[in-house]
C-alpha cells in the first residue's frame, strides 16, 4: 500500500503554514476501533529494533550518534507517558494518559547477523527529497530497507517543500515501510529549530507506523477509530490555551479538543500524550494476528552470531521465513522476494552437515530437531549464509 498525503483539504481549514507537520493520510490497517477501557497493564512491554539511514550530501547533514540517540530517548519517554513536561496536559486529560508499553532501542545484529550499531550512513548526490519514497533505495542514491518485518526503518534526510515527515501504515510494501524524518528535527540535540525542537515529529510519525490516524481523522469531523479522543473538526497548530471549542465544529464539551496529542500538529513544546485507547489500538499490532506481530521474533536485539567480513553491495542478500520454523523455510531476498539456491547445505551449530540439495526456493525442515541451525546458499547472484531455528 502507497501511503500519499493530500495535505491540501487542511488547508480550507486553518491558515496555511510554511512547514507542513505531517505528510502521512489515508487508510490504516484493518484494527478493530478501541472501545473505552484501558491497555493491559500486565501486558510485556514490546521493544522494537531501530534501524537509521542517515542521507547526507554534506557534513552538516550526516548528523552524529549522540543526536540518533536522542532520537530513541525521546521515543522512549513519549510512549512511556513519562516525558518531562507530562505534567502540562490539563486536568481533564490526565487521566487518558497512557503508557504504550512499546519502546525502541537500536538494532544490535543486522539482517545478515553481524553487529550493527542501528546507524547507516549514505553520503549522496541528492539535496533534497520528495514524497515519493525514492530515498529508500539505494538504486536512487538512498538506503534500501531492512527487512521491515524485524525492524523499524528510518530515513533521516532533507526533504523539500517544507515537509517535516511522513510515514507508512501497517500492511504497506515491505521495501517502503517505514518513516522519513527531516534531518534538521531528528532527535533533541543541537536543534535549531525554533518550533519542531525536541524530536516528536518521530513520535507522531511512529504513531502513524503504529496504525494510529490523525485524531480528525483525516477529513473534516472525521473519525480516528479511537474513542477516548474527542471529537475534532480538524487540526491545530501551534500552542493553544486550553480549552479549545471551536465555533461552528464538533467538539463542544467544556473540555474541547486533545490539542496535546501526540498525532494533533501542535509545536513540538505542547504535543505531550497518548490515550489509553490508541496505546490498546497499538498494541494489537503484536497481537498473534498483528500486522507487525514479526516485531516480536526479531533477532535484532540479541547478540551478533555471523563474524564473516561484511559482503560487498553486489553479494546475496538473503532472508528467511519464517524463523523460527516449524516445517517449510522460504528463501526470499532483502525486498521479499523469492529466491531460488542453485545448492544449499544446513549445518548444525557444531558445523557438522545435517542436510543439503538444489533447485530449491523452499526448504522442508520437518525432519530436523527443535534447536538452531546454519544455512549456507549458492545462487547464481552469489553466495549467503544464514541462521535460523527449528522450534
Amino acid at each position: 500500500m502507497r501511503i500519499v498525503c493530500f495535505i491540501f483539504l487542511l488547508f480550507l481549514f486553518q491558515p496555511v503554514r510554511s512547514q507542513v507537520r505531517c505528510g502521512t493520510t489515508g487508510s490504516t490497517a484493518p484494527v478493530i476501533s478501541y472501545k473505552k477501557g484501558a491497555p493491559d497493564a500486565e501486558s510485556p512491554v514490546v521493544t522494537i529494533p531501530v534501524v537509521i539511514h542517515i542521507l547526507y550530501n554534506n557534513n552538516n547533514d550526516n548528523i552524529s550518534a549522540e543526536q540518533v540517540s536522542s532520537q530513541i530517548e525521546v521515543l522512549n519517554r513519549d510512549y512511556a507517558g513519562l516525558n518531562e513536561d507530562i505534567g502540562k496536559v490539563p486536568d481533564a486529560f490526565k487521566p487518558l494518559i497512557a503508557d504504550t508499553r512499546i519502546q525502541f532501542a537500536l538494532a544490535k545484529v543486522d539482517p545478515e547477523g553481524r553487529a550493527t550499531n542501528g546507524i547507516i550512513r549514505r553520503k549522496t548526490a541528492q539535496t533534497t527529497w520528495k514524497q515519493d519514497d525514492k530515498m529508500k533505495f539505494s538504486a536512487n542514491g538512498g538506503s534500501d530497507a531492512w527487512d521491515s518485518r524485524y525492524y523499524l526503518n528510518i530515513w533521516v534526510c532533507r526533504l523539500g517543500n517544507g515537509m517535516l515527515g511522513y510515514s507508512s501504515f501497517p500492511g504497506s510494501a515491505p521495501e517502503k515501510d517505514g518513516v522519513v524524518i527531516r534531518t534538521d528535527i531528528f532527535g533533541a540535540h543541537n536543534i535549531a529549530h525554533p518550533v519542531y525542537n525536541r524530536g516528536r515529529t518521530a513520535t507522531h510519525e511512529i504513531g502513524h507506523w503504529l496504525n494510529l490516524k490523525h485524531l480528525w481523522g483525516d477529513q473534516y469531523c472525521g473519525d480516528d477509530d479511537v474513542d477516548d479522543t474527542p471529537p475534532q473538526a480538524n487540526y491545530n497548530s501551534g500552542c493553544n490555551n486550553f480549552p479549545v471549542i471551536k465555533p461552528g465544529g464538533c467538539n463542544n464539551s467544556p473540555d474541547g479538543e486533545m490539542f496535546m496529542n501526540f498525532m494533533d500538529f501542535s509545536d513540538d513544546a505542547c504535543v505531550l500524550m497518548f490515550t489509553r485507547g490508541q496505546a490498546k489500538r497499538m498494541q494489537q499490532l503484536f497481537t498473534s494476528s498483528g500486522l507487525r506481530r514479526t516485531i516480536t521474533e526479531s533477532p535484532a536485539l540479541g547478540s551478533p552470531w555471523n563474524f564473516s567480513p561484511a559482503p560487498a553491495e553486489h553479494t546475496l542478500h538473503l532472508h528467511v521465513y519464517p524463523n523460527p520454523v516449524s516445517s517449510e523455510l522460504f528463501l526470499g531476498d532483502k525486498h521479499g522476494s523469492p529466491v531460488t539456491a542453485e545448492t544449499y547445505i544446513i549445518y548444525n551449530m557444531y558445523g557438522q552437515k545435517l542436510k543439503q540439495g538444489s533447485a530449491a526456493s523452499s526448504i522442508s525442515t520437518y525432519d530436523l530437531a527443535a534447536g538452531t541451525y546454519v544455512l549456507q546458499v549458492h545462487t547464481a547472484g552469489g553466495s549467503a549464509t544464514i541462521k535460523f531455528i527449528r522450534k
